[in-house]
């Protein structure tokens, strides 16, 4: 994640829209910081050397990167702070209190009057999905105790952790096999120059002459239809990370054979980042802060006849699924090569530079951080969380785009970071809103 960034990508961004019932102040914004600053151990962090090699070092004192934006184009504001670029010293995050140009609209239902966003960014080495929520949540709980003029509890929220899947994962491999992994790996990422997704690229070649970038396409399926679409992975036996899974493949093989149309059967390829703390002991696994994922590598033949299958197909991906994250534990025993990725982001890097097409070796990237009602209620008496939004600049990843989803307020929150040099906005739309007609289709679907 630290080498990354030197390339510019792997910074983790989230926005919360607000409805709150008194007006918001920078000042109070910037106390609230303060106090996060000393509850949540992990954004107390910078980078330093001591011989030679890259260690965690507290900061002396707290500093903090706290500003004010004021636009009614929170999206691109958005984007724009994924391109954030942190001092490796500190402070690895930062605030924006982002208020609209116009005067705030009273919402009589909802009973707030004022509405904002704030945008928080991590530098990903210090934080993963898990964490960023543990701190959204403290976050809306200290700003609702300032507005009302209560004693903040200034306990610790947690601790940050050692990543004891490395150790596990030592443990599980030999040199012999990280070798054959690594080989593996360099052949598929770089050395085959993308002949892995070239089934899709083929038929939408990568705008190379667009400037690297990730942008965002963000949808929500509402309440009912979420709460439908649940019941229905329950009563298949499946979760709905598979569902979707399913869906995204499926979606694929249809943009691909819309354009191919001999195309019968084809692969598809993806990476499904894992909470590794699933892997440790369970004591050990709460309030625990720090970037502690890994990913899991997956292959799907799919076929003409699974449109027509979708439940059972997603059965399939679920089985799939399942059978690499507990009995083969594929995330953990390919966690020690896991940092070679500098390797790929290093050469996307040059060949975006020299407007050439990106090396990849999956099509997509699935990250789920499942019903959020536990890890980030939303609720104050104060503030009230409407959305929620996040992303990940993963533009020189050796995937074509990123599914991003987690539940909210029962409704299923969907966003495809797609990655302009390989591409296009309206491929990219195309894709998304097939998946989610594909899903929702598939909650009537016979079995």
């Amino acid at each position: 994640m630290t080498s990354a960034h030197v390339y510019g990508i792997m910074n983790t961004c989230y926005a919360l829209w607000l409805d709150v019932r008194k007006p918001l102040d920078l000042d109070l914004v910037k106390r609230a910081t303060k106090i996060m600053y000393r509850k949540m151990p992990h954004v107390q962090l910078g980078v330093g050397r001591h011989l030679g090699a890259l260690w965690w070092r507290k900061m002396a004192s707290p500093a903090l990167d706290v500003d004010e934006l004021t636009t009614d184009d929170v999206m691109a504001a958005f984007e724009e702070l994924l391109r954030h670029r942190y001092s490796l010293e500190g402070p690895l995050w930062f605030l924006r209190l982002v208020t609209p140009e116009g005067k705030s609209v009273l919402d009589e239902t909802a009973g707030h009057s004022h509405k904002y966003v704030c945008i928080f960014g991590f530098h990903h080495s210090v934080s993963d999905g898990t964490t960023n929520m543990q701190f959204c949540k403290v976050f809306v709980q200290v700003l609702d105790d300032l507005l009302q003029g209560r004693d903040v509890d200034m306990c610790s929220e947690g601790r940050f952790a050692e990543p004891f899947h490395d150790i596990l994962a030592d443990a599980a491999t030999s040199h012999l096999s990280l070798l054959s992994l690594f080989l593996s790996r360099f052949y598929k990422g770089i050395l085959s120059y993308g002949a892995y997704v070239r089934n899709f690229t083929r038929l939408f070649p990568m705008p190379t002459h667009k400037v690297a970038e990730t942008h965002i396409l963000h949808y929500e399926l509402e309440e009912t239809t979420s709460k439908k679409l649940y019941l229905r992975c329950k009563m298949e036996g499946v979760t709905l990370n598979s569902a979707f899974t399913a869906a995204a493949n499926l979606a694929l093989y249809l943009l691909m054979s819309a354009r191919g149309h001999s195309l019968k059967a084809t692969q598809i390829n993806c990476v499904q980042v894992v909470n590794m703390r699933r892997y440790w002991p369970k004591p050990l696994q709460p309030n625990t802060f720090g970037c502690n994922i890994s990913i899991l590598d997956l292959d799907f033949q799919t076929e003409e006849k699974n449109l027509e299958e979708f439940w059972e197909y997603s059965r399939l991906v679920h089985s799939n699924i399942s059978h690499h994250l507990t009995v083969t534990q594929r995330a953990l025993t390919v966690q020690p090569i896991s940092e070679r990725l500098k390797l790929v982001i290093g050469s996307n890097f040059w060949l975006s530079r020299l407007g050439l097409p990106s090396t990849n070796n999956h099509h997509y990237c699935l990250t789920n951080m499942g019903d959020l009602r536990t890890a980030f209620p939303g609720t104050g008496d104060e503030v009230q969380v409407s959305k929620v939004l996040r992303s990940v600049s993963c533009h020189f990843m050796p995937t074509l785009c990123q599914h991003t989803l987690q539940t909210f307020r029962g409704r299923l929150c969907y966003s495809l970071d797609y990655y302009t040099q390989k591409m296009t906005r309206e491929t990219a739309s195309q894709y998304a809103e097939e998946i989610l007609r594909v899903l929702t289709s598939s909650i009537h679907a016979p079995n």
